[in-house]
């Protein structure tokens, strides 16, 4: 379905055969055949272009161009390599495809000459007037992998037989990769038929042969020239798919499908396994409750796809239509123009009446303001007057606070020093008696205590650094003191080690 905003179509889909103008309509997940002149002009109306008239190629560019010039660039090389007509307008599109090459990139060119693509077009415009899109006949399949027919995994080929055209088309992971025209269209099969059983069969009846009897007709004569015939076609293809794996990089083929514009061959499934060494597939597949009805041209089908995807998501990169249906009005640029004219003249009639409603909204604000700033100012005058007055009673409590300061001061000096003086003495003679004991279990001699603000100094010695060391040791293992020593000093004369040993007082 196209998008809510997007209601220049209808739900009917009109696929339409360029060659024929055979027309189907799918419209209620029902096809019927159409009449091009009793069209709907809001139906979406798709066509495509047949492979013959495609010109395509593989060509490298240098991974140096920026991706704005690539367009110019394949445009050029085109040109010189394919050497085109530079007098004829060419419709050009392109497909980038994986490429190994670390100096290159790799893409599928296709090139269309607008002559014929008018030429194919105008019949069908002439008919609808407008034709919403159309692409080239192998571009078609890729619906069915985005629809969910076919699994994307793997290589495919398919091989479609039309009147006037033949193709060949690759997959690989549900994207593109190759495409070519075969020589054998169904009128070429049904002329070289001809010579080959001397005789002139009418090209209706022969497609009759092939679609009831298939490969093998009841007439031995015929049989036998169809198995020739069909031989050489296969082998044909084959060398098609040898040219294609080699030059794309494709290790096999996992399935090939193969139909015809008038219906499935019986007995052509044997061809794919005897010269291609490939299971063939039936290429025909049903969209609505009434497909099976009647054999519906499978291109047809495959439009119809295409159009439901285009309309859940337009993307024109592969669209050569020359025919498109115009955007909807508000976004062309007349319908722009018209939108802004409109809105310039709604603004001119609009600003003055705002300004005017505006103007009364600013005058009701101001006076609502007004009496809003005038109750504030007397909230205001009254608290100022109560904080002077709270100003004048805080100055007298903090006098007093201050007065009370003092005193305190003075009373918790008092008592700090006589605290000092009951408490601070006997903890040190604990220190001292503590220290001792501690030395006389490490048999080192204290020499001298000196006494500061904030530790006691002890000076000791000992015949051996070891006591001493351990003398430090179980002091610091009290964890009431702040211990420490500058260092072990050997006293040559004496033979002895000296240490100082300071104790931090922390009730100081």
């Amino acid at each position: 379905m196209a998008k809510p905003e997007d209601k220049r179509y209808s739900s009917e889909i009109v696929s339409i055969d360029p060659l024929s103008l055979v027309s189907y309509a799918y419209s209620k997940n029902e096809i019927k055949l159409h009449k091009l002149e009793k069209s709907n002009k809001s139906s979406f109306f798709i066509s495509y272009i047949q492979t013959r008239d495609v010109i395509s190629s593989t060509i490298d560019i240098s991974r140096n161009i920026p991706d704005s010039d690539i367009k110019d660039a394949i445009e050029i090389k085109i040109y010189d390599e394919l050497a085109l007509d530079s007098s004829i307008e060419y419709a050009i599109t392109y497909l980038e495809t994986d490429s190994k090459d670390s100096k290159n990139r790799s893409y599928n060119v296709f090139i269309i000459d607008l002559g014929i693509v008018t030429a194919k077009l105008s019949p069908i415009k002439d008919k609808t007037r407008y034709i919403d899109y159309v692409t080239t006949a192998p571009f078609l399949i890729k619906s069915l992998y985005q629809k969910n027919f076919i699994e994307p995994e793997g290589s495919h080929c398919f091989v479609y037989f039309q009147k006037t055209d033949a193709f060949l088309a690759i997959y690989k992971g549900g994207g593109y990769v190759y495409s070519k025209s075969l020589h054998y269209s169904l009128r070429e099969i049904n002329e070289k038929f001809c010579e080959l059983i001397g005789e002139r069969i009418d090209e209706e009846d022969f497609y009759k042969i092939l679609t009831t009897e298939g490969l093998k007709s009841s007439n031995p004569v015929y049989q036998r020239h169809l198995m020739q015939l069909f031989g050489e076609i296969f082998l044909y293809v084959n060398d098609v798919l040898v040219f294609s794996k080699r030059s794309y990089n494709i290790d096999t083929i996992d399935k090939i499908y193969i139909g015809s514009e008038i219906g499935s061959f019986s007995g052509i499934a044997e061809y794919g396994k005897s010269y291609l060494g490939l299971e063939a597939y039936e290429f025909n597949f049903s969209i609505a409750i009434n497909s099976k009805e009647w054999y519906i041209d499978q291109l047809h089908i495959l439009m119809m796809l295409n159009a439901q995807i285009y309309m859940e998501n337009p993307d024109d990169s592969l669209n050569f239509s020359i025919y498109k249906r115009p955007p909807p009005f508000k976004h062309r640029a007349v319908g722009k123009l018209a939108g802004v004219l409109a809105a310039s003249v709604l603004f001119g009639m609009a600003y003055p009446a705002y300004q005017m409603g505006y103007n009364f909204y600013l005058n009701l604000t101001l006076a609502g303001k007004t009496t809003e700033y005038n109750e504030t100012f007397k909230k205001t005058s009254d608290i100022s007057e109560k904080l002077a007055i709270l100003k004048v009673e805080k100055e007298k409590v903090d006098s007093l606070v201050a007065n009370e300061i003092i005193k305190f001061e003075f009373r918790k000096k008092l008592l700090t020093e006589i605290y000092k003086k009951k408490i601070s003495y006997p903890m040190k003679s604990l220190i001292l008696i503590e220290v001792f004991q501690i030395s006389n279990a490490n048999e080192c001699k204290v020499e001298s205590v000196e006494f500061k603000n904030n530790q006691i100094d002890f000076f000791i010695r000992n015949k051996s650094e070891k006591k001493i060391t351990e003398f430090i040791g179980d002091l610091a293992a009290l964890k009431k003191y702040k211990v420490k020593t500058d260092k072990i000093a050997k006293d040559d004369t004496l033979k002895l080690y000296i240490s100082k040993i300071s104790i931090g007082l922390n009730d100081e």
